[in-house]
């Protein structure tokens, strides 16, 4: 395997992290884990969460606004703008919508 397929990016995987990835069409919750359509018509990819960014000064990680996602062939990690999903983060604490 090369360095550039090892790559890992980090992001928050869990229910928790203070936003939630919208599908903007539905309105739905797209999850963490969940297989998603790959925008470019490349098959299907799976949603890992968002990016995971510190500030300058404070080691606490917080939850990015880009989306990291997973390829299975070969196993890549790779991140979206919402937008390019058909997507948009909101806050945990909005108004909850049906899940996927």
């Amino acid at each position: 395997m090369n360095g550039f397929t090892a790559r890992t990016i980090p992001a928050f995987t869990g229910p928790n992290c203070g936003v939630r990835l919208v599908d903007v069409t539905t309105g739905n919750e797209i999850k963490p884990g969940q297989t998603i359509p790959e925008p470019y018509g490349h098959g299907r990819i799976t949603y890992l969460g968002p990016t995971v960014h510190t500030r300058q000064g404070d080691p606490t990680p917080r939850p990015g606004r880009v989306a990291v996602v997973r390829y299975t062939t070969p196993a890549t990690d790779w991140v979206f703008l919402p937008a390019e999903l058909n997507a948009r983060y909101e806050a945990t604490d909005a108004t909850a919508r049906t899940t996927r």
